[in-house]
């Protein structure tokens, strides 16, 4: 039901490019830098005892790898909104996805 939903607003509210644009903005300014792998199995070494140190690291990886998409994606989206780069439908979805949080 979202999809069929109208884009546009006939109000004088913000567009939906607009909208979209400031939550990348908001999602680009709170976005964490990503892990020092390193440095985490300095402080956790994964071993036989410890296994959620194995956890661990591999949700670290996990969570690096969303990171780096974040960061790369979401000034994408912004420059697609406002004609920079070709609008692709990964970050077409990933625009809608923002509007409809």
């Amino acid at each position: 039901m979202i999809s069929m939903q109208p884009k546009t607003s006939s109000g004088g509210g913000k567009s939906r490019e607009q909208i979209i644009g400031e939550q990348c903005a908001f999602l680009e300014s709170k976005t964490p830098k990503v892990f020092d792998l390193d440095d985490i199995v300095k402080k956790y070494p994964t071993s036989y005892d410890e296994s959620m140190n194995t956890v661990l690291l591999q949700e670290c990886v996990r969570y690096n790898r969303l990171l780096g998409e974040m960061a790369i994606k979401l000034p994408l989206v912004q420059k697609a909104l406002v004609g920079e780069v070709t609008m692709s439908e990964e970050l077409d979805a990933m625009a809608t996805s923002i509007y409809d949080n």
